[in-house]
């Protein structure tokens, strides 16, 4: 293999890896809400503030982000991160009390979240970003989803503290190809001069295009908590949805190397357009007492053009931040749509009636299309290609 293939593929293997520890605490969370009431004898109050710490800690550690990202050696925030979440998980494993618990949730969120931001950094130094965002959107899908299969056995096996084990052994496991990250990006500034602020126009398009980002996963997280109740409410078995949203997140999986299979054919505002409108479609027909054949083509399409417009969006905010400083924010804006989405559609939810679910996804994502067309005006010239994972700074 040429050198200059080995640059291109080392840092994109330890991104794609990386990419996979940020959500992963917030994946298995689901099954675990329960075990915390139940084992471990916390409050549904207290394990709901456990479950939304996740969420929180990568959200600060994505803000922290805008302080270290231009200053920081990659490889060093990275391990710092992981070491914490490491750390913090294995404490979790022995803890039984409800403070210390938060404090291990929220130091083991946080350190994730700062290896997150700098693999969503690193992918985003890729010639074609959108290509390295679907690569690591497809290792994240796969991994969670392995995850999230095996985690019924282990908390049967070990309880909760066999699920703080295995998220510090994936901590441990995406440590190892941390040596391949850039040391910084390629954007920045020379050591010592200060950076570089965007324009009036590039600042406007990459506000525009983190706001979308929020209200496309406030769209998203909306209508993906309560995709079960909608199944459930249309008469179909827990069985068959269960099957259903497992072959939902498997198309993610598709969906993140459908990037790989477009290789910059069709640019980058296409995809996302198109992706927002397919996904306004697949909510829209899942409506009522839908049947069982249109409810899975909404699940499974949903699952594949949600990887796939994610793909697209975090490239479209890499290529729009010239100067690789802002680029972090975007599992931030990520991460307060998740929380925002849900939350509004409970306010609107009336007895066993869902409609509600669906017409306010749908608007979040209308509104997210709209951001997302001011921000593509910001489109020009693409920056710097990626740092090679062993070039040195001057």
């Amino acid at each position: 293999m040429r050198h200059d293939e080995h640059d291109f593929l080392r840092p994109l293997v330890a991104g794609a890896l990386l990419f996979s520890i940020g959500p992963a605490g917030m994946m298995v969370m689901p099954m675990i809400v329960g075990v915390y009431v139940d084992e471990l004898g916390f409050s549904g109050r207290q394990a709901g503030l456990l479950a939304s710490v996740e969420a929180t800690g990568m959200c600060v550690a994505s803000l922290l982000g805008l302080v270290w990202v231009r200053t920081l050696n990659w490889r060093l925030a990275t391990l710092l991160g992981l070491g914490c979440a490491l750390a913090a998980n294995l404490l979790a494993a022995g803890v039984h009390q409800f403070a210390p618990m938060l404090a291990c949730r929220a130091l083991a969120s946080l350190g994730a979240g700062t290896a997150f931001a700098a693999a969503t950094a690193s992918l985003a130094e890729q010639r074609k970003p959108e290509t390295a965002f679907g690569i690591g959107l497809a290792v994240q899908t796969l991994l969670t989803t392995m995850m999230m299969a095996l985690s019924a056995g282990i908390i049967e096996w070990q309880g909760i503290a066999g699920i703080f084990r295995m998220l510090a052994l994936l901590a441990f496991v995406v440590a190892l190809p941390v040596g391949w990250l850039p040391v910084r990006s390629a954007k920045s500034a020379p050591v010592g001069e200060p950076a570089p602020r965007p324009g009036s126009t590039d600042g406007a398009s990459i506000v525009a295009g983190l706001i979308g980002t929020m209200l496309f996963y406030a769209g998203l997280l909306g209508f993906w908590v309560y995709l079960e109740r909608i199944g459930h409410a249309a008469g179909h078995s827990n069985a068959l949805i269960g099957t259903i949203l497992a072959w939902s997140l498997a198309a993610g999986v598709l969906g993140g190397i459908g990037p790989v299979w477009i290789s910059g054919r069709v640019g980058i505002a296409r995809p996302i357009l198109l992706t927002v409108l397919i996904l306004i479609a697949t909510v829209l027909i899942a409506v009522g007492k839908v049947t069982l054949p249109v409810f899975a083509l909404s699940a499974i399409v949903f699952g594949a053009m949600w990887v796939l417009a994610t793909a697209y969006q975090a490239a479209l905010i890499a290529t729009l931040d010239r100067h690789g400083r802002y680029v972090v924010l975007v599992p931030a804006a990520q991460g307060a749509g998740a929380m925002i989405g849900p939350a509004a559609a409970s306010l609107l939810i009336q007895g066993d009636e869902y409609l509600a679910v669906n017409l306010i996804a749908v608007a979040f994502f209308a509104g997210s299309l709209i951001l997302f067309r001011v921000a593509m005006r910001g489109l020009g010239t693409p920056g710097p290609v990626a740092l090679s994972s062993n070039q040195q700074l001057e």
